[in-house]
Order: structure tokens, then sequence, then C-alpha cells
């Protein structure tokens, strides 16, 4: 499939946290991970199905997307995982977040390497871990 990443999509005035919060015009606003790239068609298809269904109750995660996962990570790192290995999480703070409670009792050091997402470093604070 091929992308156009040097398409510029505007952002501003889009209720954008990146983009809306920087107050002035040369601002690169590089403090989140967050993309500036229109999001691919096959994803927008797939969305816009989900739309039409009209409703959207609670939903369980399906076998197609561990059996994804399973095939990136053999064929981007050769590496063979088993399905019971992935845990879904809603984001990656979450995912932290739990880790930290998992394995770590308080008093516990935590180390977080910069540069690195800002969101990090209260997530060891929270948990009472160093």
């Amino acid at each position: 499939m091929k992308y156009n990443f040097d398409e510029i999509v505007s952002r501003h005035h889009t209720n954008s946290y990146k983009w809306d919060s920087a107050t002035l015009p040369d601002i690169l606003p590089m403090w989140v991970a967050d993309m500036d790239f229109r999001t691919a068609p096959a994803i927008i298809r797939a969305l816009q199905q989900r739309v039409q269904h009209g409703i959207f109750g609670y939903t369980r995660v399906p076998d197609e997307y561990y059996s994804a996962v399973v095939g990136w990570f053999s064929r981007r790192h050769r590496w063979q995982i088993d399905r019971e290995w992935i845990i879904y999480t809603s984001g990656v703070v979450p995912a932290i977040s739990a880790i930290i409670k998992a394995l770590t009792v308080p008093g516990d050091k935590v180390l977080v390497q910069t540069p690195v997402y800002n969101c990090f470093f209260p997530l060891s604070e929270t948990m009472v871990v160093r």
C-alpha cells in the first residue's frame, strides 16, 4: 500500500491538544507523540463500517487482533510469541501503570530513561515507588 507521508494536514482549530495549545505560529509542538499525517484509508474505512453499524456497546478484543500481533512480531522481529503473552490495554500509560503495580512493592525503584513522554514520571510516584 502506498501512502503519502508528504501531505501537510493542518490540525489547527480541530480541538487538537497538540496544535490548539500552541500559542505562537512558529512553535513546533514536539512534546507529545501525536502524528500529523492523515489516517490510512484502510483504517478510515474500518471505522466507517463500525459507525454505520450504529451501536457502540462493550466489545471484546477479536481473535484477529491477537493473530495480527503474533504475525507482526514474527515478520518484523522473527520472534515467535504465544497469544497468551499478549494483554490488550487502552494505551501505554495504563500499561506501564499496571506493570509497575504488578512487579513492584512500595519503596522499589523504577528507572525512567530520558528523553521520554513526561506522563511516565508521575506513574512511579503515585505507586509509592521511586
